[in-house]
């Protein structure tokens, strides 16, 4: 269990909800005090990137991969591939944002995108300006229960996968380059989402609508559009509420449902976060 691995080395929420697990990845945000003395942890069957929050700290790690060390700073990103046995230590309180990655979406991304069998390789102390800010970004769903947080994160595993395989694993070629939806592909997406708006999407969801992997789906998907398929979703929820918004007497908590939130308060942030008005301010502008 992922959380036995945190408890072991004596993590320690940081947030509401400091851990969440999707279909591919988990993501979590724990506060960690001195390790003065190693401390082994319990083998994990997912790959371990995390960033570091607090620091600097020095962190020493026995891997069955070999010894990791450094002198880690605010920002900079420790790597630990998955099925490894590990003992740690550290000498000084740390904060950690960290992902678990599931194995077999890196071996299958790979596959995909024609790298062959991904070794994933350890570090320490790496400054990484392409890992951190999606570690950082998914961290940041943990404060929120968006419908698309779904999509976002398998969004975002992909993308880790990817940058992993360019920049953290041995021996791998460069990949090819995407090819962009085709018109036909984006109607009949178009067709899909807009009948399912109510309901959780998922990237796999959204790639299997148009007969694609999802490494390959979000790839073309942002080639042919210049959006995420996460803030693509997004625009359509909120397009469709301002729809029903002006022309419809639903209220504003149905509304809310019918474009997939839980609760009106949240649809209300991301529609005035969206169109720069809240709900009730357009509605009664339309009737106007």
């Amino acid at each position: 269990m992922l959380t036995d691995w945190i408890a072991a080395l004596e993590g320690q929420s940081m947030r509401k909800r400091s851990f969440v697990q999707w279909q591919s990845l988990s993501v979590g945000c724990h506060r960690f005090r001195g390790l003065p003395d190693y401390v082994a942890a319990p083998e994990i069957g997912y790959h371990y990137i995390s960033v570091t929050l607090g620091g600097p700290v020095e962190v020493e790690g026995i891997l069955s991969g070999g010894r990791v060390s450094g002198a880690v700073r605010p920002g900079q990103v420790i790597i630990m591939a998955a099925h490894q046995h590990n003992v740690w230590r550290w000498n000084a309180p740390t904060e950690e944002a960290h992902i678990f990655l599931d194995p077999l979406l890196l071996r299958r991304v790979a596959e995909e995108a024609g790298y062959g069998q991904p070794e994933l390789l350890n570090r320490c102390a790496v400054d990484d300006d392409y890992i951190r800010p999606i570690v950082l970004g998914l961290m940041e769903e943990l404060d929120h229960h968006d419908p698309s947080a779904r999509v976002m994160a398998e969004s975002g595993a992909h993308y880790l996968a990817h940058q992993l395989l360019r920049r953290h694993c041995a021996k791998t070629p460069a990949p090819p380059k995407p090819c962009g939806l085709a018109p036909a592909q984006l109607r009949k997406l178009d067709r899909f989402v807009t009948e399912q708006l109510s309901q959780s999407l998922g990237l796999e969801d959204m790639a299997a609508a148009v007969g694609l992997s999802p490494y390959h789906f979000a790839r073309s998907f942002k080639k042919a559009t210049g959006l995420t398929p996460h803030g693509w979703l997004t625009q359509k929820r909120m397009e469709r509420a301002r729809h029903l918004l002006e022309r419809s007497s639903l209220s504003i908590l149905q509304i809310a449902g019918e474009v997939g939130f839980e609760s009106q308060s949240h649809f209300g942030h991301v529609f005035r976060k969206w169109s720069g008005i809240t709900p009730r301010g357009l509605r009664q502008a339309s009737q106007q």
